[in-house]
């Protein structure tokens, strides 16, 4: 259909929005309530324009103006245009080329700032206040009243993480229609009446999971991130787009920091993955990035470790090896490493000759295209074995309820994600019944799905693909009369599978038409299950640590998960903490988290993600490639791999170029997995090892250990960390 926007004509789809049109065609109009992934209400109205369109007489034809035109029709008064379709042979007015639109919009930014505070100074949002910015653009600039304001509860805490201004609050309605639209908790809502209005929660709480992301849509400063709060001005900030990786999802995400600290985690756009949430635990649990690091690498010199330069580092490391062999070093690294990093482990394994190398935490995995995110949202049908979503890979949850509400994703013009898709509405009705959740545990989600069944993940997968249990005749049944089905395995459908297992799994999902999501066990599992990190023939794996001769590991902390820690004779630890395993290490060395990285990640659908490296004070903290060219040079070898570029090019032959990805990454070509057995029982722990109030290093923890801390009073279990606070 074609639109008119101030004298520019557009071709646009059918069903776009007023308000989409207007920025397509290059001008603008202000808004607070829209927002590219919610319903429009047009409960702010600062979006007017003036629209009109032709009219057809009863001849069937369009009546004419004098010059032979079709005769434009305009609304007597300006019209919201976020919930105002657009229509064939349309008008539209901005403020740019109509008078009325402009004082309409004036007008009714002098409403938003009736009772609104002048607390900008000490706001913080301000220097990033959307409110701001337009009140600037579009306001008259002084204020025609002299009465006193307003005035409600102030620093009110909603949770422990999110802080209300209630002051401050515009009643755009953002947050009350995300936790009904987006994890469906309705849990906000407006309170009272007319100036008496305020938004508050019931419950007197959030639930933990997604609340933080409404920090984020928050056009004011009514909703803040108690975690950042008075940390430091947005124009302060350095910004970093990046990607999370503390679960396989690899949400996008902006790091800023301050002073080498990192401060604040606020969610990225990325379409195809996160849309525009992530976790608490990704915007909240970052505090261990800033807390008690190793700065410095430690030597063990009459029992004690002690504070040491690089090079006296790896002078320890040519006296621990004398003796012994290259090949009998053991080499095992957290999941969670680059892809760079794993393939300078990789090419360092190959170069000491060494049968002893493994990544940990890992289960067996599908060589087979795993389903993308999109095709989760958009399915017809779900069916969930084994998964604790918000433990495994919270983000996934958000997109199965996007598949239960109708799986529409907004449309994509040239100035981004849609304002305002009218195909959205508020209170969207749930198709319960397209979702089977199958598992021994109950589970958030299961309160969503219409077939609900309580039984061991790997009898039921089993079941299911022979098809012979009466339970799960529903749940066949729903695959069978779906077109775009998705069966999502998680970590206890999948943990001990045997090949023969997988490779029927993935012979049932070619036979039912269905795709298989299989979620892994780290945030780069998938990836490094693409490079040789599995042990070689005859090699020890990570369970077996204590057998070997001479061992170094890479963010893994075994002591911590109550394990051997130790090889026999010397033992390197590259860590970001000090850690229990360091504490017994003869060399210690200082690591960069994943938020100090420049490299490449691949999240569970295989999508090669890109990080960027965030200004964080690292002192003397290296990456791994770093980190084995010292280890190198105390065995006395040459480097096999130098620098971040020297590991694109290994990478190059098997996945492509990954040294300039687009920030929504690139979904990679299906690649053989290289199998070995498991080194031993993982199970995801996420919210309680990513929100401790303490900085340990936490990724190898299970849930014993967990229980044990929590026994004896040192974790108090779900308590984050301290909003506000360095400890």
């Amino acid at each position: 259909m074609k639109v008119t926007v101030d004298g520019v004509e557009l071709e646009l789809p059918a069903g776009t929005s007023a308000i989409d049109a207007v920025f397509q065609a290059g001008s603008d109009v202000p808004y607070f309530c829209a927002h590219q992934y919610l319903s429009p209400i047009g409960a702010c109205r600062m979006c007017l324009v003036e629209a009109g369109t032709p009219r057809k007489g009863k001849d069937g034809n369009f009546e004419l103006d004098e010059s032979g035109q079709p005769k434009i029709f305009y609304f007597p008064k300006p019209m919201a245009s976020c919930t105002m379709q657009a229509t064939e042979g349309m008008h539209i007015k901005t403020a740019r080329t109509s008078e009325v639109v402009a004082k309409s919009q004036a007008g009714m930014m002098e409403f938003h700032l009736l009772n609104h505070p002048l607390d900008c100074p000490t706001c913080d949002k301000g220097g990033a206040c959307e409110l701001q910015d337009r009140a600037f653009e579009y306001g008259y600039g002084a204020s025609r009243y002299g009465f006193d304001r307003r005035h409600a509860d102030k620093h009110y805490a909603l949770s422990e993480f999110v802080i209300l201004d209630q002051e401050r609050c515009i009643h755009c309605k953002r947050c009350v229609r995300y936790f009904e639209e987006i994890p469906g908790q309705e849990v906000l809502d407006f309170i009272e009446r007319g100036g008496h209005t305020f938004i508050d929660t019931q419950e007197g709480g959030l639930p933990t999971g997604f609340q933080g992301n409404i920090t984020d849509i928050c056009p004011v400063g009514a909703l803040l991130d108690n975690v950042a709060r008075f940390r430091g001005r947005n124009w302060e900030y350095d910004h970093t787009p990046t990607t999370c990786t503390l679960c396989p999802v690899g949400c996008s995400v902006t790091v800023d920091a301050r002073n080498g600290r990192l401060e604040r985690i606020v969610a990225g756009e990325n379409r195809d993955v996160n849309e525009m949430w992530i976790c608490d635990a990704g915007r909240f649990g970052h505090s261990f990035a800033n807390n008690d690091r190793l700065t410095q690498p430690m030597i063990r010199e009459d029992g004690e470790l002690r504070a040491a330069t690089w090079d006296e580092a790896v002078a320890a490391i040519r006296t621990g090896m004398t003796g012994l062999n290259a090949s009998d070093l053991a080499l095992y690294a957290s999941a969670d490493l680059t892809l760079e990093e794993g393939a300078a482990l990789e090419a360092f394994a190959d170069a000491t000759g060494t049968r002893s190398v493994d990544h940990f935490p890992r289960q067996p995995l599908l060589n087979s295209a795993p389903a993308t995110l999109t095709d989760v949202a958009t399915a017809d049908a779900v069916v969930v074995i084994g998964a604790d979503l918000m433990e495994e890979a919270p983000v996934v949850q958000l997109r199965v309820l996007e598949m239960l509400k109708g799986g529409l994703l907004p449309t994509e013009f040239l100035h981004g994600t849609a304002i305002a898709d009218l195909r959205m509405v508020e209170r969207p009705a749930r198709r319960r019944e397209q979702l089977a959740v199958i598992g021994s545990a109950d589970t958030e989600l299961a309160g969503h799905a219409g077939i609900r069944l309580t039984m061991a993940a790997p009898e039921a997968l089993d079941a299911l693909m022979k098809g012979g249990d009466p339970l799960l005749g529903a749940t066949a049944d729903l695959i069978a009369g779906a077109k775009n089905a998705v069966l999502i395995l998680g970590h206890e459908a999948l943990q001990g599978a045997t090949e023969q297992t997988l490779r029927a799994i993935e012979a049932y999902a070619q036979r039912a038409k269905l795709k298989v999501l299989a979620i892994p066990a780290g945030a780069n599992s998938l990836g490094l299950a693409t490079l040789n990190l599995v042990p070689r023939q005859g090699g020890l794996n990570y369970a077996q640590l204590p057998q070997a001769q001479v061992a170094f590991l890479s963010g893994l902390d075994p002591v911590g998960a109550g394990r051997p820690g130790r090889a026999a004779r010397f033992t390197v630890v590259h860590d970001t903490h000090f850690t229990a395993t360091a504490a017994q290490a003869d060399v210690v060395l200082p690591a960069l988290t994943n938020y100090e990285k420049r490299g490449t990640t691949m999240n569970l659908e295989g999508r090669l993600l890109p990080l960027q490296q965030a200004a964080l004070n690292g002192h003397e903290s290296a990456d791994l490639i770093r980190a084995l060219t010292a280890v190198a040079e105390g065995l006395g070898l040459r480097p096999p791999v130098r620098g971040l570029r020297g590991a694109q090019a290994l990478l190059e032959s098997r996945l492509g170029s990954v040294a300039s990805l687009p920030e929504r990454g690139v979904v990679a070509a299906p690649t053989k997995r290289f199998e070995a057995p498991l080194a031993y029982e993982h199970r995801p722990v996420l919210w309680t090892e990513r929100m401790l109030p303490t900085p340990l290093s936490s990724r190898a923890l299970t849930p014993e250990y967990v229980d044990r801390l929590v026994e004896a009073g040192e974790l108090p279990m779900y308590t984050p960390v301290h909003p506000g606070g360095d400890d």
